[in-house]
C-alpha cells in the first residue's frame, strides 16, 4: 500500500483517504493523432510506494504522487521512447470510478458564458480546469483540479451511468519528439471538507501557482457600453463625466471607460476591429480625450478587442499572414480563421506580438489611458494553423496576454472579458465571469450555447454566485456593469434587434415594454454585485434616473471587504445563499427564480440570532434558521444586528 499521511494508493488500484475508497478502478490513458491508445491500470505496488510507470509500445507513462497540505498530487510525465515524433491528441491521467454517494456535481465552462452552476448528478458532465461533487447537503465534497492552468484547457469529463471520473489534457496533436518527455500540469484532489471550503482553497492554490493579481482596492467605473451600445461620440463621454463628477458618486468612480464603437469612422459605418486608431466620433484624438478626462479628476479607460480582426480592417488588408489559418471545406486551402465577420489573430506569429506591445504602448503611454477593457479574448484560442505549431492554443494565448501585461507593468489596469479563464491567472487584474448584462430581467438568447440566455441580470447572475471563489484569489471578478433603469432605450432596443436578426431567440420580445427593470429586480442586482464585492462599474446616464433609482445605485459603491463564499444552492438551483466567512455574519439570499422561496438554513451559526436587511433596514429575528419568505427576482442581505 502506498501511503501519504491520510491518502493513499492501494495496490488493487484504488484512491482512499483514510478509510474511504474514494475513487477506484484507476486508469491513466494516452491518445495520439493516429489513433493508437496507450492505457494502464494505476496502482501501488510493493516495490513502488509513491509512483506508478507503464510502457506500451514506445509510450511510458508515469505517475508520482504525494500529499501536499490538504491535497493529493499527481504529477505525470509522458516520454516518447520510439526513434520519430509522434502526436498526441491528448493525456488522461488517474481516472476512476467514484465510490461514494455524491449526487451533485459543479459544472464549468472554460469562458464567461456556456453553463456553470450546481447540478443534479445525472448524464454526461465536462467542466473545465476544475469540477467537484457533493451530497445534497453539501456536508463533504469532492473537488478535483488541474494545478498550472497556463499551458491547456484542462478539462474533466463525469459519466454518471458509469461514475467515472476522467481529467483530460488536451494536446491538440502536437509532436514529442523521439526520447523527450512532456510534462503536464500536476492533478490535485481534495476531500473531506465543504465544496465551498475546497473551492477556496483550490482559488488559492492555482492562483499562487500562476502568480495572480489580487488588490486589496476594488475598481470602480462608469462604462459606456449599456447606454450607447457603440453610438456614444467623444461629446457624450465626456457629458456623463461632467455630470457623474458633480454627482453623489463623483468621489467614488475611478475611471470613465469608453467601450467598444470608438475607433468607427462614423456612427453608422462598418466596424474596423483590428485598426485600433479613434474614428470620426472621437475627432479630438485619444490623447486629448484621456487628458480630458483626467482633468475632470477620473482615470481614462478604453476598450478594444486585441485578439480580433475585422475583414474590413486594414490590418487584415495588409496582414493576411497574421491570422490564425484554418483549411476551408470546399478546396482545402488555408483561409483567416473564425466567423465570417470577425477573424482571429496569430498570438505565436513574432509580427503579431509586435503589433501588440507597440499598440498597447500607444494606449498607455502616448495617448495616457489607465485601464484597458480587452474583449472577445475567446478569438485568439480558435482552432487553426498558427506561426509556431508546437504550442497549445492557451500557450498562444498566454503568449499574446504576456505582451499586454508586460506594456501594463504594475500600474495599469487589465479587465478581461469574452477570455478564457484558467490560462489569463496572473496576467490580467480583473475577469468578467458570466455573461452581459442589460435592462431586462430575462433574454432567451441561443439557450443551447447559454442555458440562462444573454444580455440580461438573470444571465449575469448565475456565474457572479457560482464563481465567486475566483475573486480575489485569481483576480477581481467583474460581474458586469451596473443597471438600474426601469424604461427602455433606444440603442438596446437596436442592439437586441440585430441579436435577434443573427442568434436563436425563440421567445425574445424587443418592444419597449420587454425593457426595464422593476425595483425588485434593480435592487437584487445592485444587492448581488454589493454583496460579492467585484468591480462596480455603472453603465446608465445619470440624470435619466428617477432619484430613487439614483439613491439605490448610490449604495453599490460602498464596498464591504469581507470574504463572502456560497453556502448553498445544492437543492435548487434558482436559489443562492452565500456568507461572509469573517466574524461579522452577512448572508445573502437571492431567489433567480419566478416564485416565492421559503428558506431554512440550517448552519447554527445563523440561529437565534438579529438581522437587520442592507437596503431596507429591516430587523428579524432567526430562529431554527428561517429566513422570511423571498419574493420572486429579489433578493436580502441580512447583517447581524447589532452589529
Amino acid at each position: 500500500m502506498s501511503v501519504t499521511n491520510n491518502w493513499f494508493v492501494s495496490e488493487r488500484g484504488e484512491l482512499r483517504l483514510g478509510g474511504r475508497v474514494l475513487l477506484s478502478d484507476l486508469v491513466s490513458r494516452v491518445e495520439l493523432a493516429d489513433g493508437f491508445v496507450a492505457i494502464g491500470a494505476v496502482s501501488a505496488t510493493e516495490k513502488s510506494q509513491d509512483a506508478w510507470v507503464h510502457k506500451i509500445d514506445s509510450i511510458a507513462i508515469s505517475h508520482t504522487w504525494e500529499e501536499c497540505d490538504q491535497w493529493f498530487k499527481v504529477r505525470t510525465i509522458i516520454r516518447n521512447d520510439s526513434q520519430t515524433a509522434v502526436n498526441i491528441r491528448s493525456v488522461e491521467p488517474f481516472s476512476g470510478v467514484l465510490c461514494l454517494g455524491w449526487d451533485r456535481i459543479f459544472s464549468q465552462s472554460e469562458t464567461m458564458t456556456k453553463k456553470v452552476g450546481i447540478f443534479e448528478f445525472q448524464g454526461i458532465f465536462e467542466s473545465h480546469m476544475c469540477v467537484a461533487l457533493s451530497g445534497l447537503n453539501d456536508e463533504e465534497g469532492l473537488l478535483a483540479g488541474f494545478e498550472d492552468l497556463s499551458d491547456s484547457f484542462y478539462r474533466f469529463s463525469a459519466d454518471a451511468s458509469v461514475r467515472r471520473l476522467t481529467p483530460v489534457c488536451p494536446r491538440e496533436d502536437i509532436a514529442l519528439a523521439p526520447g523527450a518527455e512532456l510534462e503536464i500540469s500536476p492533478l490535485l484532489i481534495g476531500a473531506g471538507q465543504r465544496m465551498s471550503a475546497l473551492f477556496s482553497e483550490y482559488a488559492k492554490v492555482t492562483g499562487q501557482r500562476l502568480g495572480a493579481r489580487v488588490s486589496s482596492e476594488t475598481m470602480s467605473g462608469w462604462c459606456s457600453w449599456y447606454h450607447y451600445y457603440g453610438s456614444e461620440t467623444e461629446d457624450d463621454i465626456l457629458e456623463n463625466a461632467r455630470v457623474l463628477r458633480a454627482s453623489p458618486l463623483g468621489e467614488r468612480i475611478k475611471v470613465i471607460q469608453i467601450d467598444e464603437g470608438w475607433n468607427r469612422p462614423g456612427v453608422d459605418a462598418q466596424r474596423v476591429w483590428g485598426d485600433w486608431q479613434p474614428g470620426g466620433k472621437f475627432p479630438m484624438g485619444m490623447k486629448r480625450m484621456a487628458d480630458e478626462i483626467h482633468a475632470l479628476g477620473f482615470q481614462a479607460g478604453l476598450w478594444l478587442a486585441p485578439f480580433s480582426a475585422d475583414p474590413a480592417s486594414t490590418l487584415v488588408a495588409e496582414h493576411p499572414d497574421w491570422l490564425i489559418q484554418t483549411r476551408n471545406r470546399q478546396g482545402g486551402l488555408l483561409d483567416a480563421g473564425g466567423p465570417a465577420e470577425v477573424k482571429g489573430l496569430d498570438l505565436t506569429h513574432p509580427e503579431v506580438l509586435n503589433w501588440l506591445e507597440e499598440t498597447f504602448n500607444r494606449v498607455f503611454y502616448d495617448w495616457g489611458f489607465d485601464y484597458v477593457k480587452i474583449d472577445f479574448l475567446m478569438h485568439g484560442v480558435l482552432e487553426g494553423n498558427r506561426f509556431d505549431p508546437t504550442k497549445t492554443t492557451a500557450e498562444a494565448f498566454r503568449m499574446g496576454m504576456e505582451v499586454i501585461r508586460r506594456c501594463a507593468g504594475e500600474e495599469k489596469f487589465v479587465l478581461a472579458c469574452g477570455s478564457p479563464l484558467g490560462p489569463a491567472i496572473g496576467l490580467c487584474d480583473a475577469m468578467r465571469i458570466g455573461p452581459d448584462v442589460g435592462g431586462r430581467w430575462y433574454a432567451p438568447i441561443n439557450l443551447v450555447e447559454w442555458p440562462q440566455g444573454n444580455c440580461s441580470i438573470r444571465a449575469a447572475a448565475y456565474p457572479t454566485f457560482y464563481r465567486q471563489w475566483m475573486h480575489e484569489a485569481w483576480w477581481q471578478n467583474d460581474p458586469d456593469c451596473l443597471l438600474a433603469r426601469d424604461v427602455s432605450v433606444s440603442h438596446e432596443i437596436a442592439a437586441f434587434e440585430h441579436i435577434r436578426a443573427e442568434l436563436p431567440t425563440t421567445g425574445l420580445g424587443i418592444s419597449e415594454k420587454d425593457f426595464g427593470l422593476t425595483l425588485n429586480e434593480a435592487e437584487f442586482w445592485v444587492r448581488a454585485v454589493w454583496f460579492t464585492g467585484g468591480l462596480s462599474v455603472l453603465s446608465e446616464v445619470w440624470n435619466n434616473l428617477p432619484p430613487e433609482r439614483q439613491l439605490l445605485l448610490q449604495q453599490a459603491f460602498a464596498s464591504h471587504r469581507q470574504k463572502v463564499g456560497l453556502v448553498n444552492c445544492f437543492r435548487d438551483p434558482d436559489l443562492a445563499v452565500l456568507r461572509s466567512t469573517s466574524d461579522r455574519a452577512m448572508i445573502g439570499l437571492f431567489n433567480l427564480s419566478d416564485d416565492s422561496k421559503s428558506i431554512q438554513i440550517s448552519e447554527n451559526a445563523c440561529n437565534d440570532k438579529s438581522y437587520k436587511e442592507w437596503l431596507s433596514g429591516e430587523i428579524i429575528s432567526v430562529r431554527e434558521g428561517r429566513f422570511p419568505p423571498l419574493p420572486p427576482r429579489s433578493a436580502r442581505i441580512w447583517i447581524e444586528f447589532p452589529e
